[in-house]
């Protein structure tokens, strides 16, 4: 308990001091946006559900001008939901303790500096994967126990995941998936019931997000950017991308009782297949990791946020593991390596950071900018508090082409690369940020119109000449 909320004020300490990633900016602005009347997908880019732009466009009016301030207060939420979920995760294990009062567990997850870091960045994955937990949590405690309201309510929080994102939807089927080892032909029809009343649970809040998308008359806008371009973008694009390798490797590195605990236990279970009748959440946590894992390395776009479903089910079965060993010594040698862990997480809340100074430009481009400017700087160092020139407002140059790729092979909505083409003629950027190392955030026909902007003291931050429209 100790070693877990001195965690949590580390966390809270390193929310205040440390920069912020790129999808940080990118989703605090979208906010902001939304709170100044723009619709995603229809006014800006967006790939993601818009669920949480909705939910913080009250905190981003609020600290409209304070970039600071608002980041973290979206952080400090997310860090609620971060021990929301370490309670439930408590909850969904208890059933594989030796010592059902142990409290140990949540340490596994806390020992893991990007499973934290990733649940206090401002995304709408923080939202999802506490989401997706209480549905594992609730469907375990329905295949263990009966009773169909916890059957709704694995639907409900797996409904409400998937309105916060998308990828909650390989979540579910992995659930599903995952319940036929979890089940004999005896409880069958148990299975089926369930799944009904869960399918039906799930139902209510995806029909309300699709009244209110249809409402805003933003159907096929919603459903190309975030299935037909992602799909496209994730799969089919050839941009130089990330290693799925090297992503799945420091993670283990960073924390190898997590990782080896884990794998462990997901040996005993596929060694066991004919006791997890009496063991569902093993069942249900193997099929996650595996499938997580084999849609990290398809991803042509695989990032540490993309394991933060995998490693709670990965840590479930790290316990089962944990639990086989019976001997003292090797017992306490396992509870001192996580204290260990836990203490290096500590020690990266106040060397780790992100976002190469993105806050001194930021305040910089709001000092020299009103509020009516239009400016071009992508996230991590967009001022939040700007509105955009131009559609295609983070990763420019990557996302017009994926775009026009897409709109060869599948069809899209037309004109948006013609309307920011457009945009230097009727809305130009008064400020136009260039960080060195990332040709591909240039607005989209940059160099076209380079030489209508000047050189300021700031290394890559340009501003438009005077005299010009």
């Amino acid at each position: 308990m100790a070693a877990a909320a001195a965690s949590l004020g580390l966390l809270t300490i390193h929310a205040a001091i440390s920069g912020c990633d790129h999808d940080e900016v990118e989703h605090l602005h979208a906010a902001w946006l939304v709170s100044q009347g723009q619709v995603p997908f229809r006014d800006f880019l967006e790939q993601h559900h818009p669920t949480v732009f909705y939910v913080l466009a009250p905190v981003a009016r609020a600290l409209d001008g304070s970039p600071r301030a608002l980041i973290f207060a979206a952080r400090s939420l997310d860090l609620l939901l971060l021990a929301a979920a370490l309670l439930v995760f408590l909850r969904l294990v208890r059933p594989l303790l030796r010592d059902r009062a142990a409290l140990w567990p949540p340490l596994l997850l806390l020992g893991t500096f990007f499973f934290a870091r990733n649940s206090m960045e401002v995304r709408p994955d923080p939202w999802m994967s506490v989401l997706c937990l209480a549905a594992l949590w609730q469907w375990t405690v329905y295949l263990r126990e009966g009773g169909l309201r916890r059957a709704a309510a694995a639907g409900l929080c797996l409904g409400l995941a998937i309105v916060f994102l998308q990828k909650a939807l390989a979540f579910a089927g992995l659930l599903a998936l995952g319940t036929l080892p979890a089940i004999g032909r005896d409880r069958l029809g148990v299975a089926l019931r369930g799944a009904a009343v869960l399918a039906a649970s799930a139902a209510a809040p995806l029909a309300v997000m699709a009244v209110l998308v249809r409402g805003a008359g933003l159907g096929s806008d919603f459903v190309f950017w975030n299935y037909t371009f992602n799909r496209f973008y994730y799969l089919e694009t050839r941009f130089e991308a990330p290693s799925a390798l090297a992503v799945v490797g420091i993670s283990i590195a960073e924390n190898p009782l997590l990782w080896l605990g884990g794998l462990a236990g997901l040996w005993m279970s596929l060694r066991r297949l004919g006791e997890l009748r009496e063991k569902p959440e093993l069942a249900l946590c193997a099929t996650i990791v595996v499938g997580i894992l084999a849609s990290v390395f398809r991803s042509r776009w695989p990032f540490s946020h993309n394991l933060l479903l995998l490693q709670p089910a990965l840590a479930v079965l790290a316990v089962s593991a944990v639990e086989t060993v019976q001997t003292p010594r090797w017992r306490t040698a396992l509870g001192a390596l996580a204290l260990a862990l836990v203490a290096k997480v500590g020690v990266l809340c106040f060397t780790y950071d992100e976002g190469h100074g993105n806050v001194r430009i930021e305040e910089r481009i709001l000092a020299a900018t009103g509020p009516g400017d239009r400016v071009a700087a992508a996230p991590p160092y967009n001022p939040i508090f700007r509105r955009d020139s131009f559609f295609f407002w983070y990763v420019p140059v990557n996302n017009a082409q994926a775009y026009l790729d897409c709109c060869r092979r599948h069809g899209c909505p037309p004109g948006k690369v013609d309307r920011d083409r457009r945009a230097w003629l009727t809305d130009p950027p008064a400020l136009v940020y260039l960080p060195a190392d990332e040709p591909s955030w240039a607005p989209v026909d940059f160099d076209a119109h380079r030489a209508e902007y000047r050189e300021t003291d700031v290394p890559g931050l340009l501003a438009r000449r005077a005299g010009l429209r």
